[in-house]
């Protein structure tokens, strides 16, 4: 019993670091036709060694935009694949790297691929679920066809009125000969 309870509250202290332990990203989706700002947080969970490199890679049909990389760093972006270089995360520290994106893809679930490479040679891939969303479709205004259906209408209802007075006129009565 003792043993049990031990080990659940390991599992609670450790599971929390154990989620901070891999890339993510915010927001986890792409709204389809627009640009978005996507904030990669990558945690350095492998001290004492820096991390000096992070690769991202998006799906076909998702176009990457360069954005300022953090101080120290320097982006590249070739094709479908964004990679920071040049600066370093510390042990226990949390590098943050922006990127814009866009894509006019069908909505679905997609998964995009993250590596970490450290100072000592080793790498770290992490896979990021991902989802494009549908493109938001505002209403479309359709002014010139609704005027002029709301003019043929009030012409409508004006015909129907003066018909509806004509036949309402009283008639003349001729006098009866008898």
């Amino acid at each position: 019993m003792r043993r049990a309870l031990c080990a659940t509250v390991a599992g609670a202290l450790i599971l929390p670091a154990a989620a901070l332990a891999h890339v993510n990203v915010l927001p986890a989706f792409l709204e389809g036709g627009q640009q978005t700002t996507l904030l990669f947080t990558a945690p350095n969970e492998r001290p004492p060694h820096a991390v000096i490199e992070l690769s991202v890679t998006v799906p076909e049909g998702v176009d990457l935009t360069r954005l300022a990389p953090p101080p120290g760093w320097s982006l590249t972006i070739s094709g479908t694949q964004a990679v920071w270089s040049g600066g370093r995360t510390l042990p226990r520290t949390i590098g943050v790297f922006r990127l814009a994106a866009t894509t006019d893809d069908e909505p679905t679930a997609v998964d995009l691929h993250a590596s970490q490479r450290y100072d000592d040679g080793g790498v770290v891939r992490w896979t990021i679920p991902f989802t494009i969303l549908p493109a938001p479709n505002p209403p479309k205004q359709h002014l010139l066809p609704a005027l002029l259906v709301g003019i043929a209408g009030l012409f409508v209802i004006a015909g129907g009125l003066a018909f509806a007075r004509l036949r309402r006129r009283p008639q003349q009565t001729q006098p009866r000969s008898g």
